[in-house]
């Protein structure tokens, strides 16, 4: 009987152990104290008074980010949403800036109010940022180009209790909010009891379901009934109301709607308190998988009601070679027979793609340049062939590759825009429209 009291003494100051080594390996001589700033302006200790003793998520964004990063603060908000009133009382969420030279306080606290989050957004100082990121595992060396590259993983914790781990700010509400409040709380709150008998039976979902589930839902709902303070309205009907060739656009390309100021774009702009869509670099069969999917569930929706209206069709799709973000071409400050152009080009194939020529109605002749040392001289020298590779990018920005359009057609002026048609190695091409800027 001594002997197994013995043993239990053992195993019982064994796992008081491991929970003060956990809480001794994870505390202020492991994590970054720096301070940083609050959304009201307030300075606060990243480790006094962030995350110690608290249940934490904690992502990185950038208030110009034109594609994941409001899509990650949407979907926090329905983590936020889930979880209630334990958002900041024994839960906390924190979205800190890798931006803080265009993010300041001010910007962070209109950003936060645009999509009704209730947590802290910060900033700080750029360096300090940097190495609170390396600590938590979230910053990549190889994608940190000057473009505001970042992991888009986030990090979940208990400091008291040490455990820690990346998610994808991505993975369904439910499934986070219940790894942030159960997981890492030790499982303290209640569970329901449910019968595995009135789980619903699965079902083979459509492409386009997925694109929506994946893409669309963490804004829109697609019920008729939209939500109050929802960031992107209800999608029920949206194929009678919009015609197919602006919706094909807006899909594949919102910030280029926006930048060339289309109406509706701009109107919709404003009614979901200036939250941007997100650039989701959707294909054009990608699209159409979508519309497809919107349509039948507008028509299951409204079966019971007797509305008929038109099926949605559309003749087969030429599939884009790439997804292209941030095309513009750069107002020309005096009178000038070269202009230059810039954009990013994606290409989601597995086989790297080759861009040979491009044309213009709008230039006799446009051709891509590069800067190269000669001889410890910056020479300029026309790229003959753009090699994108597989599931990479490219990307023509200034200071740096671009497009040279040579000898104007028509009037380049801010707020114009410029038609270019994009000629592969394949035999393919594809159109691209690109809004004259200053910057």
């Amino acid at each position: 009987m001594q002997h197994a009291k013995s043993h239990l003494l053992i195993i019982t100051f064994s796992l008081l152990s491991l929970f003060v080594n956990a809480e001794a390996r994870w505390d202020v001589k492991y994590f970054p104290n720096f301070e940083l700033i609050d959304h009201n302006g307030k300075k606060v200790k990243f480790f006094d008074d962030m995350i110690k003793d608290k249940i934490v998520a904690i992502n990185f964004i950038y208030t110009s980010c034109p594609d994941s990063c409001p899509l990650e603060t949407a979907q926090l908000v329905k983590v936020q949403n889930i979880l209630g009133d334990r958002i900041g009382k024994d839960v906390f969420i924190y979205s800190i800036t890798i931006d803080p030279d265009v993010d300041t306080y001010q910007v962070m606290s209109v950003y936060r109010e645009k999509f009704g989050a209730k947590w802290d957004f910060m900033t700080g100082d750029e360096q300090d940022i940097i190495k609170i990121r390396k600590k938590l595992g979230l910053y990549i060396e190889k994608i940190q180009d000057g473009s505001n590259n970042h992991n888009v993983s986030m990090i979940i914790g208990n400091q008291k209790t040490g455990r820690w781990m990346k998610r994808s700010p991505f993975e369904n509400p439910h499934v986070l909010a219940d790894q942030i409040g159960n997981w890492l709380d030790g499982w303290k709150a209640p569970q329901a009891k449910k019968n595995y008998a009135d789980a619903p039976k699965l079902r083979n979902i459509s492409r386009g379901e997925q694109l929506f589930r994946t893409h669309c839902a963490i804004c829109h709902t697609l019920t008729g009934k939209e939500l109050k303070g929802a960031v992107g309205p209800d999608l029920i009907g949206v194929i009678e109301t919009r015609e197919k060739q602006w919706l094909y656009d807006w899909l594949k390309a919102p910030d280029q709607m926006l930048a060339k100021k289309d109406p509706i774009a701009v109107a919709l702009y404003k009614k979901y308190n200036r939250v941007a869509m997100p650039n989701m670099r959707l294909n054009q069969n990608e699209a159409k998988d979508l519309l497809e999917h919107i349509d039948s569930e507008t028509k299951r929706v409204r079966a019971g009601k007797g509305k008929v209206f038109e099926t949605f069709k559309e003749e087969e799709p030429v599939e884009d070679q790439v997804a292209v973000m941030n095309a513009w071409v750069r107002e020309p400050i005096v009178e000038s027979d070269i202009h230059a152009g810039y954009f990013t080009l994606f290409n989601m194939n597995d086989v790297p793609l080759v861009l040979q020529t491009i044309e213009s109605k709008a230039y006799g002749k446009v051709e891509i340049h590069e800067m190269k040392h000669v001889n410890g001289l910056m020479k300029m020298r026309e790229i003959e062939e753009l090699v994108i590779p597989a599931k990479g990018k490219v990307t023509l920005a200034p200071r740096g590759m671009h497009l040279m359009l040579i000898k104007p057609n028509q009037k380049i002026e801010l707020g114009g825009q410029v038609d270019l048609k994009l000629k592969f190695k394949n035999g393919k091409t594809q159109s691209l429209v690109m809004p004259i800027r200053s910057k």
